[in-house]
């Protein structure tokens, strides 16, 4: 039977952040970003065709960047202002909260989001994703009227991911994201672990040390 794609869950979100004066990259412990219910991503780098004697001679790439969209269900308004740098105001006297809309995108932080895939099997991923250095795009708001059908709308949000800040001491290299495909071997406790932090090439021999008895 084809391998294919079918079911999506676990979409957590973390704080990242990068100390220029000792050349690390952190992030915050992960929370959940909210629902989801697709999941699409496209990976574009800029490419430019090099002709020689008369011939294709090579072909020069520029840097990766990876968009990817989430549908999800709504947002939790804090999730959602939190991610678009967008003002959060506690007012002491009434004990409400409101929000309001940023004037620009400058305020917009950095995050890392970590999701699994499915093939078809609702308790069990097929593939498990850390995503490092995101910004959120955009994050969409709509709804219609109340009729007879039953049609209702959710929220998509359209997040940049760009090289981390750093190389990852691991592999010298700055990749984007690190995925796990779920094979036999992967436990369930492997699959919550996973999820318990963000997983790196540098932290990835600590997180899932096998733990010694007493």
């Amino acid at each position: 039977m084809a391998r294919q794609f079918r079911g999506v869950s676990r979409h957590y979100v973390a704080d990242y952040m990068y100390d220029a004066e000792t050349g690390k990259v952190t992030f915050g412990t992960p929370t959940i970003f909210g629902e989801t219910k697709s999941i699409s991503r496209e990976i574009a780098s800029e490419s430019e065709e090099v002709w020689a004697d008369n011939k294709l001679n090579d072909t020069t790439f520029g840097g990766t960047a990876v968009t990817r969209t989430f549908g999800c269900t709504r947002l939790d308004p804090e999730v959602e202002a939190k991610s678009l740098g967008n003002t959060i105001y506690k007012d002491e006297t009434s004990g409400l909260t409101v929000y309001g809309t940023a004037q620009d995108g400058s305020s917009r932080p950095y995050q890392a989001h970590g999701y699994a895939l499915h093939d078809g099997d609702a308790n069990k991923p097929c593939l498990l994703v850390w995503c490092f250095k995101g910004i959120v795009n955009s994050i969409t708001q709509a709804s219609n009227t109340i009729d007879r059908g039953t049609a209702s709308e959710g929220q998509e949000v359209n997040i940049t991911f760009s090289a981390p800040d750093a190389v990852w001491t691991a592999t010298k290299k700055a990749d984007l994201d690190i995925t796990l495909p779920v094979t036999s071997n992967v436990t369930a406790e492997m699959i919550e672990k996973w999820f318990a932090q963000v997983v790196t090439y540098d932290n990835i021999k600590t997180v899932f040390a096998p733990t010694t008895g007493a």
